[in-house]
């Protein structure tokens, strides 16, 4: 149904109209939007929209059969507030690196209101987040406290986007913020310091003990790698070796108890990160002792005078036998274990 917008009157400078003589009306422009009918009553033929068109200049006439009038009829659309505010981003997921500095701007999410004045003024409210962002009045989004992936790797983020109309119009856009790894954590060993008790005649080769350390990190920057750092004591060529990414530490030259009776061997685990991080943890390796040296005589001839009336079962000489292995010296595998952190 059409709105009335305005009357329009007639009049006759000789005298009166006669009301017995018909009057028509016509609308000479504008007549799909705009019509009239025989009383002179302006009404719309179609919805109108301010912000398609908002100025009309109609063209009008009245005749009453031999004569006629012209008249020009000036219509402005007024707003009101029909449209809500639209944002202008297309992406609804951002990524950001966790160690952005507090105040860097994530996003611009400005949005529009095709209205005119307060109906198309256009503010904004900022939920979620856990105080990490806010939005000023331009729709950018800020990072108000710093960032840890290791804590939170995510927020969801609601802009509402309201105009000033009344009544109030808005929208609301979600958002989800991806807090991006950065190499921030070093890794840590499981233990500040292994030990563990080996038979001089062990395996080369054979898995000791396994070191193991973890990063918090994520992708390259929580792949753990280990070496070892330092022996004490040295030796010409390494005593130990320790797989690079399972940890496993073995034998790569034979023990000997009788030369060295405990190693102390530094373990570092690095990470895949750029610039890499790294931890280093003790292995204390103590050497046992087995059966492998026969007695030994102090000399390998003596020469023994004896009277030749000593009695029986007397004694002639007193032997040194020595044996570098140790007393009680048995072959039961010693049980592995490491030394936990206090």
């Amino acid at each position: 149904d059409g709105m009335e917008v305005l009357q329009v009157t007639a009049t006759d400078k000789d005298e009166s109209l006669d009301p017995h003589i018909p009057v028509i009306f016509k609308v000479l422009t504008e007549s799909a939007t705009f019509d009239i009918d025989v009383n002179g009553i302006i009404w719309t033929k179609t919805k109108l929209d301010y912000e398609s068109q908002n100025n009309y200049t109609l063209n009008i006439s009245l005749s009453d059969g031999n004569s006629a009038d012209y008249a020009t009829v000036f219509i402005r659309v007024t707003d009101v507030n029909d449209n809500s505010p639209v944002f202008g981003v297309a992406s609804t997921t951002i990524n950001i690196l966790e160690n952005v500095p507090v105040g860097t701007t994530l996003i611009n999410v400005s949005a529009t209101d095709v209205d005119e004045g307060f109906n198309g003024f256009v503010v904004y409210a900022l939920k979620g987040g856990e105080g990490k962002t806010d939005i000023d009045s331009s729709g950018l989004i800020l990072l108000e406290k710093e960032l840890d992936r290791e804590t939170q790797g995510f927020y969801n983020l609601t802009v509402i986007a309201s105009d000033q109309g009344q009544p109030v119009l808005s929208t609301a856009l979600n958002l989800t913020v991806i807090v991006d790894d950065v190499n921030d954590n070093p890794p840590v060993f499981n233990s500040s310091s292994y030990e563990v008790s080996v038979f001089e005649d062990e395996v080369l080769g054979r898995t000791l003990l396994t070191v193991s350390a973890t990063d918090l990190d994520v992708g390259a920057n929580a792949l753990v790698k280990y070496r070892i750092v330092s022996q004490h004591p040295s030796t010409s060529l390494p005593m130990f070796l320790v797989n690079l990414t399972t940890g496993q530490l073995s034998l790569s030259e034979q023990l000997d108890y009788e030369t060295t009776k405990q190693f102390e061997v530094e373990v570092e685990a690095s990470d895949g990160g750029q610039p890499s991080l790294s931890a280093t943890t003790l292995v204390v390796l103590h050497v046992l002792d087995i059966n492998d040296n026969p007695p030994e005589f102090n000399q390998a001839a003596y020469d023994v005078s004896v009277f030749e009336n000593i009695q029986k079962g007397s004694p002639i000489y007193t032997f040194s036998i020595t044996d570098k292995d140790e007393a009680g010296s048995r072959r039961t595998r010693p049980i592995q274990h490491p030394c936990r952190s206090s």
